[in-house]
């Protein structure tokens, strides 16, 4: 019997720290990075994510984010089991196994941000402390838009998805799906929105019904969109056509009136 699972998580948050990379024996960069994410039920509870990335991904983490960049992280949950040598107990740690790293914020509100900055004195501090962003800056959110078959639970690629604000004024057109079923639409400002979807996956029914969806400041937002697979087509019985008389019938050339 097989069983159906999904692993699959999105998270928005600034980096707590520089990222850290390093090598594996067989040369492949490995970039290890922490965001900060604040939870829904309480905007003052701050949860620490652990993330790792690998190879090109790697190599552009290390390259171009630092500490307090806003990043948008999709990736699975990975589990690690460790005996802890002074106790004897099994620990287990978690991360986010990173499959994209995308900016959470565009290069020209970065330098904004950069520049209120106060200017980093020469001594060392004895707590990192994660950068806040500057209080007059309004928290942007993120909005992930997610295709799946009702019935498998699978992700579906290729659905194409518009946003519009509730007085029907555009804001983000043709938004599709990737291969992780996800299509994402970044520095959104807080609000109502409408979503429609415009294209179906493919041997999937659309779905008709626009839904609503109110974006928070700071938080990253997930609105799943079911789909339901389109009915498989019955062939149509043909009507025999004859040229000649079937076997065992005989043409007596008499019309007879019915």
């Amino acid at each position: 019997m097989s069983s159906i699972s999904i692993n699959n998580c999105v998270f928005m948050g600034r980096l707590t720290g520089e990222p850290e990379m390093r090598y594996t024996r067989s040369n492949k960069p490995v970039t290890t990075f922490r965001i900060a994410v604040s939870r829904r039920s309480s905007a003052d509870v701050t949860d620490f994510i652990p993330c790792v990335t690998y190879g090109a991904q790697a190599e552009f983490v290390s390259q171009w984010f630092q500490k307090g960049t806003l990043a948008i992280v999709i990736g699975q949950l990975t589990s690690h089991m460790w005996t802890d040598k002074n106790t004897g107990k099994t620990r287990v740690d978690y991360e986010i196994q990173c499959d994209n790293v995308q900016f959470g914020e565009t290069k020209k509100q970065r330098i904004a941000r950069e520049q209120e900055q106060p200017p980093q004195t020469a001594e060392p501090e004895e707590t990192p402390v994660p950068q806040a962003a500057p209080q007059n800056e309004q928290e942007r959110s993120g909005l992930q838009i997610v295709a799946v078959d009702t019935l498998t639970g699978n992700v579906l690629a290729n659905a194409v998805y518009d946003l519009y604000t509730m007085d029907g004024a555009t804001v983000s057109l043709h938004n599709g799906t990737d291969a992780d079923g996800i299509a994402s639409i970044v520095g959104l400002s807080a609000g109502d929105y409408i979503i429609t979807e415009v294209t179906a996956p493919t041997g999937f029914r659309p779905v008709a019904r626009s839904v609503n969806v109110n974006l928070e400041p700071g938080i990253n937002h997930s609105i799943t969109f079911p789909h339901s697979a389109e009915p498989a087509q019955q062939p149509q019985p043909s009507i025999p056509v004859y040229n000649d008389m079937p076997t065992g019938y005989v043409d007596d050339d008499r019309d007879v009136m019915i």
